[in-house]
């Protein structure tokens, strides 16, 4: 369930990195994540939530409930557990690696973590954010996030993560339609597609 970048299954950003991988270009080390539906499900965290937020979605939001159903929910997240083995294969996967950066693949908000251990609480404080407030209402009436791959990288935290316009049109050119690269480093760590697909 972590595994590096080129074995990893998926859509989107994920196969726009195998790809940018493949033609030769530099990306971040990179590995892909996808422990989410196993945790919720393990925690019985599904059933957790919806029922926390039981009423607080009529003809109007009660938002005094949201507030105190998004903050149980997200002490729910953080006090579940990922299987022992899984987090011992997670930091064994990474072990002498670091600093990281996580975020979830196609989107740009990340946690830096500086050694496997604290990627290992950046993976839950992730799932945590799923919770809050903003996230909620801007998926609803969906309660429970996609499931989305991580992507953990190895990226210097001092490094700026910048548009790289080169690399854009390297790999725009290659894909045959627009993409546009961020790096740090010169290293690809985040690609986005401006048009969908």
């Amino acid at each position: 369930m972590v595994v590096p970048l080129e074995k990893a299954e998926g859509q989107g950003e994920l196969s726009l990195l195998q790809k940018a991988l493949a033609l030769g270009l530099p990306v971040a080390p990179t590995w892909a994540v996808a422990l989410e539906a196993e945790f919720f499900r393990l925690n019985n965290l599904e059933e957790r939530i919806q029922n926390l937020f039981r009423g607080v979605f009529g003809v109007r939001i009660d938002e005094e409930r949201l507030l105190l159903a998004a903050e149980e929910a997200r002490r729910a997240v953080r006090e579940s557990y990922l299987l022992p083995e899984r987090a011992e294969a997670f930091l064994r996967t990474l072990e002498g690696r670091g600093p990281f950066l996580l975020r979830y693949a196609g989107e740009g908000a990340s946690k830096r973590a500086a050694n496997p251990q604290e990627a290992l609480f950046a993976l839950k404080r992730l799932y945590e954010a799923r919770f809050q407030v903003e996230a909620i209402l801007e998926r609803y009436p969906k309660l429970i996030p996609p499931f989305v791959p991580v992507l953990v990288q190895e990226v210097d935290p001092k490094e700026a993560l910048q548009e790289d316009p080169f690399l854009s049109l390297d790999l725009s050119r290659a894909l045959g339609r627009e993409v546009v690269v961020y790096a740090a480093k010169g290293q690809v760590v985040r690609i986005e597609s401006p048009h969908g697909g």
